[in-house]
């Protein structure tokens, strides 16, 4: 079998890192925070927004790194006002064209600065045309739903704008967030880590409030330590994509140190369990609200307009 090159080979360290952004900047302030703690690793060269005003913008401005915010809204209007297939097709040829605009921007960026190595999404619209060729494989965003949970048909059942609601009302006792390369599918590359599960304790069925409290303990639980392992295994070079060994979804299969890892990638749990509150931490098992004997049943970012993931929204 011919070797399998790692993601981001030959790119010297530390990586330089774009970020998109839509909203707080929690994703962006973990970025920041593994930059601040191993500048070896990574540093954080650009901020870009769909628009005006966000907090991430202003999270960046803090650190000190440049900052562009957008008008996507005004420039392409909504996916939700969209009636006809014809509305659908020039809302996303505007959305694309918004992006290849960004994509030429970056590009005189990167001839006066350097090379961006990797994108990081915290950002609420689908990234397509040439923006997402320029960096194939290397962009990544935060789900806050398990990607490795399929359907009956072998689908991912939590992609979407609500996993954690769809995870808590379909019975599932714990949710948690995977980090995962994004392609031109939604929510469907390869996943290359999951964090930590964290436990549902609220009352069934959840209410919307009881939904949101629990995906913000999440962020806090889940997202950010997957993010930050995810971003110091690309920049050591730790993970690769092998086509030849594609995983029940149809992606590629992920490998870590050359090892093929299970379909949701890294499962952060297992590294986790010792250093966290054990009451928080749970097997994958039970984080899919199910025993080991029912395990073939099920296992347990994004935008307004549906155009990036709600995970990514931090």
């Amino acid at each position: 079998m011919p070797a399998v090159t790692p993601l981001l080979a030959g790119r010297p360290r530390p990586l330089r890192v774009m970020a998109l952004v839509s909203a707080t900047g929690a994703n962006l302030t973990t970025t920041l925070d593994l930059a601040a703690e191993r500048p070896d690793l990574l540093r954080v060269v650009l901020v870009a927004s769909d628009r005006e005003r966000a907090g991430a913008l202003d999270v960046a401005a803090r650190a000190g790194v440049p900052t562009w915010p957008g008008r996507f809204a005004a420039e392409c209007g909504g996916h939700r006002a969209c009636v006809t297939e014809e509305d659908r097709a020039a809302y996303r040829a505007r959305a694309e064209a918004f992006h290849d605009r960004l994509l030429a921007r970056v590009r005189d960026f990167e001839r006066a600065d350097g090379e961006i190595d990797l994108v990081v999404l915290a950002y609420h619209r689908w990234i397509h045309g040439r923006f997402l060729a320029h960096f194939r494989n290397r962009i990544i965003n935060q789900h806050p739903g398990d990607l490795a949970s399929l359907d009956g048909s072998g689908a991912r059942a939590l992609v979407g704008m609500d996993p954690v609601g769809v995870a808590l009302r379909r019975g599932d006792t714990a949710t948690r967030t995977s980090t995962f390369l994004v392609d031109d599918t939604h929510d469907g590359g390869p996943v290359l880590a999951r964090g930590p599960a964290l436990e549902y304790h609220g009352p069934r069925p959840p209410s919307r409030e009881d939904v949101d409290a629990h995906e913000r303990r999440q962020k806090a639980h889940s997202d950010r330590p997957v993010l930050r392992w995810v971003l110091t295994a690309l920049a050591e070079g730790r993970l690769a994509l092998d086509p030849s060994r594609p995983r029940p979804d149809g992606t590629a299969a992920v490998l870590l140190d050359g090892a093929e890892t299970p379909p949701g990638g890294h499962d952060l749990a297992g590294d986790l369990a010792q250093a966290a509150d054990p009451a928080r931490l749970v097997s994958p098992a039970r984080a899919a609200g199910r025993d080991p004997e029912r395990a073939a049943g099920r296992d347990h970012g994004h935008e307004q307009d549906r155009a990036g993931t709600k995970a990514g929204a931090s």
